[in-house]
């Protein structure tokens, strides 16, 4: 068993610049962060991911998000398309 919460995602995209990324969110209107509450501002890396041995890499492009009792899954499932299509328009 591991232990997490069940609600709360941390996912990388390689390639793709992490500040970038959530701008571009932010102004489609996708609520996500780059790391936890208690780290808001700072610009070091999560401390979980330093744990983890995780590359640099993804500390630089990697997205916290968080779902709760009061989302639906349309909310859900339009976040996951406007993900893709950012991350893709950010590739490019």
């Amino acid at each position: 068993e591991v232990a997490r919460l069940p609600n709360t995602l941390n996912i990388a995209f390689p390639g793709v610049d992490g500040e970038a990324l959530l701008v571009a969110l932010d102004l489609a209107g996708v609520c996500c962060s780059l790391g936890s509450a208690c780290a808001s501002g700072s610009t070091e890396p999560s401390p979980i991911l330093v744990a983890l041995g995780c590359d640099p890499a993804v500390y630089r492009s990697s997205l916290r998000l968080t779902v709760s009792v009061m989302n639906t899954i349309e909310e859900i499932d339009r976040a996951v398309e406007l993900i893709v299509a950012t991350v893709e328009r950010l590739r490019a």
